[in-house]
């Protein structure tokens, strides 16, 4: 408990700067991964990003439109062209403070509004405040390994539910869209960690695709988790992966 109240109170303490209602940002948008031909034909799409929304005449808007030119156009600059109609799952990953609300507002009523374009939820992402790379090996393998008892964001459940969500079959073709405000820290937590055990990024591959993306380093909060999750790749689920940090990180 007393772990989880530092957490929050760092979170609290730098929400003031990150959480300043972020526009949709054509850089941070990226096609992740893609499905093979479903049963019925469709191809799924996974999407990293920030927070999908514009100012227009000083009013904030949910950036659909927008949105899907960023998809297509930077699908087609990796040689993905992406069908014409599809679905959205529009996941924001939030800390659950007020600040948050407008924007969860903002994209909660846009798709109840318009169901036919797909549906909206949120997730709790927290990060986690052990640094392993300060403990002993024995303790990182023993909490890695206990890695789902423990951690927040749970991510041993998460990514694989990811993945999942993304293979799932429906009338159209579906795009999963992951983000948060920035689509820094906690899409870099979740797609560092799905890069790893999807993608066969190392840990500091992982880390060096978010700091790209980003234009910095991540909150050192959520760096922990993804190095966590890549210790619970290696001992719980046998993967042979590098769980090293990058330089930046030692």
């Amino acid at each position: 408990m007393n772990r989880l109240l530092n957490l929050m109170i760092i979170i609290l303490s730098i929400s003031v700067i990150l959480i300043k209602g972020d526009y949709l940002e054509y850089r941070k948008v990226h096609l992740v991964d893609q499905t093979t031909p479903l049963g019925n034909g469709n191809i799924n799409y996974l999407f990293r990003g920030n927070e999908p929304k514009e100012l227009i005449n000083g009013t904030e808007y949910f950036a659909y439109e927008e949105l899907i030119n960023c998809m297509v156009n930077n699908s087609l600059s990796a040689g993905v062209k992406l069908p014409p109609q599809f679905i959205i799952v529009d996941i924001k990953l939030i800390y659950g403070l007020i600040d948050e609300e407008s924007d969860i507002e903002l994209e909660q009523t846009f798709f109840n509004a318009n169901p036919q374009y797909g549906e909206f939820g949120t997730n709790v992402t927290l990060g986690d405040l052990w640094d392993p790379n300060f403990l002993p090996e024995r303790d990182v393998k023993n909490w890695a390994l206990n890695l789902s008892d423990w951690q927040h964001d749970n991510l041993p459940h998460r990514i694989p539910f990811y993945h999942d969500l993304l293979y799932t079959q429906h009338d159209l073709p579906l795009i999963l869209y992951i983000h948060c405000e920035c689509g820094c820290d906690r899409t870099g937590e979740v797609f560092a960690s799905y890069a790893m055990k999807y993608l066969d990024y190392s840990f500091k591959e992982s880390m060096e695709w978010d700091y790209k993306i980003a234009g910095r380093r991540i909150m050192i909060n959520h760096q922990f988790a993804s190095q966590w999750y890549c210790y619970y790749l290696q001992v719980a689920e046998g993967m042979t992966i590098d769980c090293s940090p990058p330089p930046l990180l030692e």
